[in-house]
């Protein structure tokens, strides 16, 4: 099946032609709008981002080395296809990453980012309201992005934002129920109820629970679509 890509390049002169194609189909890829299993033909995209072929291949080269796509002897390049072990070690990174990190993050977190965290919960609530999903996943990325930013450790925030970034694949699945879409909306509420407490365990052992909670949904519906394959 040819991908249609949605989204064209946005061009920065700090960067290079390949570097800008390979940032375009990384979003396109973890945000799902190319799913996991898909071919990628070079000439097809080349063709529709109207560059040449050259910085397509670079930019593929880049992807495959982060481990998003992967060459197939004898039928190509795919979006890689992660197998239910995959999911379950991104999770286990990502939250032994959190739950070390939400403890320096009570001690830095300033009023402002606490209010600021407070209005994504809000407005993630009222998009839910509204059954408009995407919303919700957009503010509940723009929470899981903004929480740690307080922690004063760059190295550490960019471990916690690289495995988030492979995890924006799976958000939407697994809000795929308004039960659990509600569950994990009351589990960021509880996180952030628990860090203006200054309470480390409890806040360590809540952002545990939401993300074994977020890893058991998505492995359920992972199933079921798969299943129907």
């Amino acid at each position: 099946m040819t991908i249609k890509l949605e989204e064209g390049l946005v061009l920065s002169p700090a960067n290079p032609l390949r570097v800008e194609v390979a940032n375009l189909l990384r979003k396109l890829i973890l945000d799902g709008q190319i799913p996991s299993g898909e071919r990628i033909i070079e000439m097809e995209i080349a063709a529709q981002l109207d560059v040449s072929r050259m910085p397509v291949r670079e930019a593929l080269r880049i992807l495959e080395s982060e481990g998003l796509i992967q060459q197939i002897p004898r039928r190509g390049l795919f979006v890689t296809a992660f197998t239910e072990d995959d999911i379950r070690e991104f999770y286990t990174i990502r939250g032994a990453l959190e739950v070390c990190a939400i403890k320096i993050v009570i001690d830095r977190i300033t009023p402002e980012e606490l209010a600021a965290l407070k209005d994504y919960c809000k407005k993630a609530r009222e998009a839910f309201g509204r059954h408009d999903i995407n919303e919700v996943c957009l503010w509940t990325a723009k929470f899981n992005e903004e929480i740690y930013n307080s922690c004063g450790m760059p190295r550490f925030k960019e471990e916690i934002k690289n495995t988030q970034n492979y995890l924006r694949t799976f958000r939407l699945l697994s809000f795929r129920t308004s039960e659990r879409t509600e569950q994990a909306l009351n589990e960021h509420e509880d996180i952030i109820r628990l860090v203006e407490a200054k309470d480390r365990e409890g806040a360590a052992r809540a952002t545990e629970k939401h993300l074994y909670g977020a890893m058991t949904s998505y492995i359920e519906s992972w199933k079921e679509r798969n299943a129907k394959k």
